[in-house]
């Protein structure tokens, strides 16, 4: 992989924006979506500043953007934000549904309980194969409500071992338990790579 066609840089936090700095510089970006909020980090300045030496488009994600066709019948549709949160970095998350035959996939960010709700209420598709747990298995995100209505197959939790904040949390860990899922961790597992032709998942 030499190019990319869209980044999404789901909030301006460095754990999630820190590595797209060599993305962004090693690789032919057309196309990064942000929040569009605002962060006093010298992470967040020199990622914007990247963006902006190499000409890539800058697109303020909202609520709203026509569902994206990436070819072979995928299609990503954005959930969240509307409007996003100044004051909360994390409920300002960007969150994607791509949906791929009868597979799909939600990609929650950061997103915590209020951002969750606000999908909910929207009355989006949030049915999806496979979530990527918000904000490495906290327990302020993936609440009973919303994992309920993704009812997801395989759950993908993306953290670092022995993290300071120790997440995974335990109320998250046994919301999962008690649900007929699989979970990855990369704490555990490494890289969690899953492949799809449409109907089926596998996972290495």
């Amino acid at each position: 992989v030499d190019r990319l066609d869209i980044v999404i840089g789901t909030h301006p936090h460095e754990d999630h924006i820190g590595g797209l700095l060599t993305v962004l510089s090693e690789l032919v970006v057309d196309e990064v979506w942000d929040p569009g909020v605002v962060h006093t980090s010298q992470t967040f300045e020199n990622y914007l500043d990247l963006i902006d030496s190499k000409g890539i488009s800058f697109v303020e994600a909202r609520v709203g953007m026509p569902p994206l066709s990436l070819g072979g019948g995928a299609v990503l549709n954005l959930l969240h934000p509307t409007s996003p949160s100044q004051s909360n970095l994390n409920d300002a998350s960007i969150v994607v549904r791509l949906t791929h035959g009868s597979v799909s996939f939600i990609f929650t960010g950061d997103a915590e309980l209020r951002a969750e709700q606000e999908m909910l209420n929207s009355g989006f598709p949030l049915r999806s194969t496979v979530l990527k747990a918000g904000h490495h298995g906290s327990s302020t995100s993936t609440s009973p409500d919303f994992f309920h209505a993704v009812r997801p197959q395989y759950v993908v939790i993306s953290l670092g071992d022995g993290n300071q904040y120790r997440h995974p949390h335990k109320e998250t860990l046994d919301l999962l338990r008690g649900a007929n899922v699989d979970v990855f961790r990369t704490d555990l597992h490494g890289t969690v790579v899953m492949h799809s032709d449409g109907d089926d998942i596998r996972v290495v």
